[in-house]
């Protein structure tokens, strides 16, 4: 009976030994099944591209709008095509209305015979200068090509009206570059050349003292 009660311990610690193996050996299953718990790395997002329907990013600084207002400026112009003067500016960056005063010289040349080399004088006058400016086409987002279309009035030659190209560059928050260059034609300029210097015979500017190209540059302040 002895031996019987012995061989009954042994047999209960190898059922004991038995169930904890079983529970080790599970756990050990169960964590080499389970799917490792790795972090998913972020697309990466590139400024002004559309992922899942919205802007990953705002745009570069260079093609936001300016802060300032673009419906009014003051203009500083020089050149031949509006002289050199003040003015203002009000409509939009495309479309608008450009106005100034000016002084011109106006550079004449006077020949009484075809094989003589001719005089010239240099005479002083002001211009008011009016003019509606359309854009056309924009090779950039800060660069405008367009046309303007003018009326001078103009202390010696009188009136006149102008037709330009013209070039914009928008250089910061506040300042605007334009470079016009196309013609003025004034009707009455040769007479009125003749009147004011005496030249009564000959060649006034070789015929075509109505015809004042233009080449400007101007610039504008918006507050």
């Amino acid at each position: 009976m002895r031996r019987i009660g012995e061989w009954g311990k042994v047999a209960r610690g190898a059922r004991r030994a038995s169930g904890i193996l079983l529970a080790l050996s599970s756990a050990a299953l169960a964590q080499s099944v389970a799917p490792p718990t790795t972090e998913q790395a972020s697309p990466t997002e590139f400024p002004g591209v559309v992922q899942g329907g919205v802007v990953a990013a705002s745009p570069p600084t260079a093609c936001r709008p300016w802060s300032t207002q673009r419906n009014f400026a003051f203009v500083a112009t020089e050149g031949s095509y509006n002289g050199f003067g003040l003015g203002a500016r009000a409509g939009s960056l495309r479309v608008g209305v450009d106005a100034s005063f000016a002084f011109l010289p106006v550079f004449a040349t006077y020949s009484p015979d075809p094989e003589t080399f001719p005089d010239f004088k240099l005479l002083a006058s002001f211009q008011t200068n009016a003019a509606i400016y359309v854009g056309l086409y924009r090779p950039g987002p800060r660069t405008d090509l367009g046309i303007a279309l003018g009326y001078k009035y103009n202390s010696l030659l009188r009136h006149g009206a102008s037709v330009a190209f013209y070039l914009q560059q928008e250089l910061g928050a506040h300042f605007t570059l334009q470079g016009f260059v196309g013609p003025n034609i004034f009707p009455e300029a040769e007479d009125r050349i003749r009147e004011k210097t005496g030249w009564v015979a000959g060649s006034v500017s070789s015929g075509l003292a109505w015809h004042q190209a233009g080449l400007s540059v101007s610039l504008a302040y918006f507050p």
